[in-house]
């Protein structure tokens, strides 16, 4: 097994297609708009075997107070090692293939990088290669929801929850999608803001991004209208493949909840009708996000980030 740096985008994404991990923070689609507005350049390694690839990852590096750091990119739930498809192998040729991978690549990245994150994808569950190399391990939660049949998805919910969707059904509210991520992007803001924080982006840059992946085609935007016409909640989300994946959600005013429901109820009917049979919440760590997001009754999927850090910054690693 070796290590080969590559060039070849091209390359790079037909190998994810193939991965289990295989996910749309991944794909170039997505990390082209984050190259031009953060002005990052973007390295592809993979871990060859023969002429087969084994593993692979894409890199976001930019230089920071004379360190190089790497941090999981705004809005990306997965990112860092990618593993090609071992379903018809043997799991002790997949458990040695997989954690030699692991260092290789870590051996590799620590020349370049001081410290960095990895945000890894539900499916790799094995994380002992990452302890024993000295990571910070930090498990993270999602919901994870099947939706074929939708009808089926209905039932699954509390009554409750289908009576808070037909209540805004009542009251004449109605979903839009656009090809505008503006009203998005300020409300993201507002929903971050009201718990007492700063917004780590400012609305121009956060506007720009956002409008960007809408414009590769990576990211669609839904509204939710109330019989005014005025925008009350607002959601981005992700296709990739057969699965939907929830990015980037906003609210007008915390009074909303119900309106929240109901736009991610008909969002999840859009993408039914679409053929999309699998949809990631990504992320259900915080209580009240949690629990909200339960209500539509996905499969809670365990997933770990994993960190490292050399030298003095050790200290500051949480």
């Amino acid at each position: 097994m070796r290590i080969e740096i590559s060039d070849n985008l091209n390359e790079w994404s037909n190998f994810i297609l193939s991965s289990p991990q295989s996910n749309p923070f991944l794909s170039i689609n997505w990390l082209k708009p984050y190259a031009e507005i953060f002005n990052l350049n973007f390295e592809v390694t993979f871990v060859r075997k023969g002429y087969e690839t084994i593993a692979g990852i894409i890199l976001p590096v930019k230089k920071k107070f004379l360190l190089h750091v790497l941090t999981p990119l705004p809005f990306t739930y997965y990112n860092g090692i990618t593993f090609k498809n071992f379903q018809s192998e043997k799991r002790q040729k997949e458990i040695l293939e997989k954690n030699e991978s692991i260092l290789m690549l870590h051996k590799h990245i620590i020349k370049k990088i001081d410290f960095f994150v990895f945000k890894l994808h539900h499916t790799i569950y094995d994380i002992r290669q990452f302890k024993w190399l000295g990571y910070k391990v930090k498990p993270r939660y999602t919901f994870v929801l099947n939706l074929n049949p939708i009808d089926l998805v209905w039932e699954r919910m509390s009554n409750s929850l289908k009576r808070k969707i037909k209540e805004a059904q009542e009251v004449g509210f109605r979903v839009l999608k656009s090809k505008s991520a503006d009203v998005l992007a300020e409300q993201q803001i507002l929903s971050y803001e009201r718990t007492g924080g700063k917004f780590f982006l400012g609305f121009d840059k956060l506007k720009n991004l956002l409008n960007e992946l809408v414009n590769s085609g990576i990211l669609e935007v839904y509204y939710l209208i109330d019989s005014r016409g005025e925008i009350l909640a607002s959601r981005g989300i992700s296709i990739w493949g057969e699965k939907g994946y929830d990015i980037v959600a906003g609210m007008r005013e915390r009074e909303s909840d119900v309106a929240s429901h109901f736009l991610v109820w008909k969002i999840l009917e859009d993408l039914s009708t679409r053929g999309i049979t699998e949809f990631d919440f990504c992320g259900a760590d915080i209580e009240k996000v949690a629990f909200f997001k339960m209500q539509f009754g996905g499969e809670l999927k365990l997933s770990f980030e994993v960190s490292f850090a050399k030298g003095i910054l050790k200290f500051f690693q949480r």
